[in-house]
């Protein structure tokens, strides 16, 4: 965990926080969805937020678009294999969040987030500028897209997706990074509604190399949202 001072006109100080899931210790994505909402509830009392790096326990999540033909099994199926189905308020569509993924939620104003209380698309480009930039140090050719493919790609498939809500001013949801690929990655659904395949931007699962994909995300943030002058490690 740690505390950061971002130099930005519209920043207070707030803390970024790594979660992952392990057999030990679940973090699934309701943990993750009550906990961004607390933070949420600080941040609209002039509390500071919070930069939320986290990697779940396997959870089919449905946007508000979500729909039943977005599933290629049953719900039962998904269960078996250990796969929980949590509906969320976010924007899009179903999609996949497991080990071996990144998902980043910056719990903070919109407003300071983009310098502009309405700037939703401004937020979305920024998510998907930072999964380029991410994207960008694997490997050799990615893309921005948008549209019914909004995310970001490489020549294999999408490998990073975007889905917000607002929250009476403060930022809900984010960001989602593919880093190695599992037996349960995007099982039994069509991500995000689409055909197309999905890609990862590690070959294998490498904790070492996964660690520091968590690490170029965090970076990355930081660079599109503000410009620290201050890292406090904490732990």
């Amino acid at each position: 965990m740690k505390d950061t001072i971002p130099e930005s006109p519209h920043s207070s100080i707030f803390r970024v926080e790594v979660y992952r899931s392990s057999p030990q210790k679940l973090w699934t994505y309701e943990q993750l969805d009550h906990y961004q909402r607390k933070i949420a509830e600080r941040v609209q009392k002039g509390e500071p937020g919070a930069l939320l790096l986290s990697e779940l326990a396997p959870v089919i999540t449905l946007g508000r678009r979500a729909e039943l033909a977005h599933f290629l099994v049953s719900q039962d199926d998904l269960l078996q294999k250990g796969i929980e189905v949590y509906p969320t308020d976010r924007g899009g569509l179903a999609t996949f969040h497991g080990p071996g993924q990144w998902v980043l939620f910056p719990v903070l104003s919109l407003e300071e987030l983009t310098g502009d209380s309405r700037g939703v698309r401004a937020l979305v480009d920024q998510l998907l500028q930072i999964a380029y930039e991410v994207g960008s140090q694997y490997l050799s050719r990615v893309e921005v897209r948008g549209g019914v493919e909004q995310g970001v790609w490489s020549e294999c498939g999408k490998f990073a997706a975007v889905g917000v809500h607002i929250d009476r001013g403060v930022v809900l949801h984010g960001l989602s990074i593919n880093g190695f690929k599992i037996p349960e990655s995007f099982y039994g659904i069509k991500p995000c509604g689409l055909d197309s395949p999905v890609s990862y931007l590690l070959e294998q699962p490498d904790e070492k190399e996964f660690e520091k994909l968590g690490a170029d995300i965090l970076e990355a943030a930081q660079r599109a949202f503000f410009r620290p002058k201050s890292l406090i490690n904490l732990c």
